[in-house]
């Protein structure tokens, strides 16, 4: 019984040898004229779906599949997916040329890309071929071609952080597992996330697994927010921005584009080739709150590259009139009223496996609440970050997957996430702490 019991552990780490497999690469991205950081800049693996972007100051850390590690794997067994050879990074960023960097440079440790700045505005024309709703269209029209209608699953890391009058209460790094059932447009009559008066609706449906996760709080601060920031959310809110699963109501939705107020230039692309800019507000009759913005759209295949949206300052007289209709429970106070929300959301896609897929989500808002009988005043501040790491459409580990829709509802974060495993973050994925976010940690 001893023996097998060995035999049963050794063939179950051997499975789970492959997470220490790795390569671990880090360094800078930085404009090559001005030496400054690009924060946000998308890299990833050459002949994978592995990636990752850069932080604030434009530092990253990303760990590679070893390929002798994954030739042994091959020879023994050990269960080491083949994700592909990793020769080469592949840094973009919108407005820079895009860089590779070979694999030679990976054991050099800490490495330096300076990307090379693209004017994109020095051959900006007016559109004349297409008007910015049939562009729209065709966006909307080609999401089941660029991202799959298949289902596939994508693994993130997420950080969210949650400030009460510009102290941290709440700091939460987690790593999910998300399935979605694809990006199938279907009739009204199917099931699925929908806006009744475009006509048709996207199917979808996201399933989330907490693969690891951990947190600092303060719990009197996270309590000083109830009902407004107090839970951890549902862990599948933090995919519902994906604009390409769910563009009704948004700026995608042939249903809403009549309320909104659209210019729309090209823009010759770093790579060849165009992408269409469509800035965007809402107009001056509609009486309710939507979104000003831009959308980037790349002009071979109508796919999404980027999406940068907030509350429009139009609707600032309609929300004022509105803002007493739903008042909020926060420090054991009812009546609270929430003042018009200042911030924005950018998506952001890449193309790996020969889809368009998700690639970041950032939402930075601060909201102030204030109560009329005391006249008190506290002001909330989100921001959440959610970074695509890896993608597979593999059958298999699509069928083996499980996940649970509730995880995170009506739950704080310490609940979810439970006891921190630090080891497993120095071999894992994930956007470095900047600076000063540090300080503010006092790590």
């Amino acid at each position: 019984m001893q023996r097998l019991f060995l035999l049963i552990l050794t063939m179950f780490f051997g499975g789970l040898s492959f997470s220490q497999e790795t390569v671990p690469v880090s360094g800078w991205v930085r404009n090559a004229e001005t030496g400054e950081p690009l924060p946000y800049a998308q890299i990833s693996v050459a002949g994978t779906t592995l990636g990752t972007v850069t932080n604030e100051e434009g530092f990253f850390r990303l760990m590679l599949p070893d390929v002798e590690a994954k030739r042994r794997s091959r020879d023994f067994g050990t269960g080491l997916p083949d994700t592909g050879s990793p020769d080469s990074l592949v840094v973009m960023y919108l407005g820079f040329r895009t860089q590779r960097v070979a694999a030679d440079q990976f054991k050099s440790g800490l490495i330096e890309i300076s990307m090379e700045p693209v004017a994109l505005d020095l051959r900006e024309v007016e559109i004349i071929a297409f008007t910015p709703q049939e562009v729209l269209r065709r966006a909307f029209d080609s999401i089941p071609v660029n991202y799959g209608a298949d289902s596939l699953i994508l693994t993130a890391f997420i950080r969210t952080q949650k400030m009460v009058n510009n102290r941290m209460a709440e700091f939460t790094e987690a790593i999910v597992e998300d399935l979605k059932t694809g990006y199938s447009i279907c009739s009204p009559r199917a099931s699925g996330i929908g806006h009744p008066a475009s006509g048709t609706r996207l199917q979808t449906s996201n399933i989330p697994y907490l693969f690891k996760g951990r947190v600092t709080s303060d719990t009197n601060l996270v309590n000083l927010l109830g009902e407004v920031g107090a839970n951890a959310r549902c862990l599948v809110c933090n995919f519902v921005r994906d604009i390409a699963e769910f563009p009704y109501e948004t700026i995608l939705d042939p249903g809403d584009q009549k309320h909104y107020l659209m210019t729309m230039k090209e823009l010759s692309s770093p790579e060849g080739g165009k992408i269409y800019r469509i800035r965007f507000d809402q107009d001056d009759k509609t009486n309710q709150l939507l979104n000003q913005g831009e959308i980037l759209i790349d002009a071979r295949d109508f796919a999404i590259l980027q999406i940068t949206y907030k509350p429009s300052y139009k609707a600032f007289d309609a929300y004022e009139k509105s803002k007493y209709n739903r008042t909020w429970f926060l420090n054991n106070q009812p009546g609270w009223i929430q003042e018009m929300p200042l911030g924005e959301t950018t998506v952001t896609y890449s193309k790996r496996g020969g889809y368009w897929t998700l690639s970041t989500i950032r939402q930075q808002y601060r909201v102030t609440y204030s109560q009329p009988d005391s006249r008190q005043k506290i002001v909330y501040g989100y921001k959440n970050e959610v970074v695509v790491t890896d993608v597979t459409r593999d059958p298999e580990q699509i069928r083996a997957f499980r996940g649970d829709k509730s995880v995170g509802v009506n739950q704080r974060w310490d609940q979810v996430v439970g006891e921190p495993d630090e080891a497993f973050w120095e071999n894992y994925n994930y956007l470095p702490v900047e600076e000063e976010l540090r300080k503010e940690l006092n790590w």
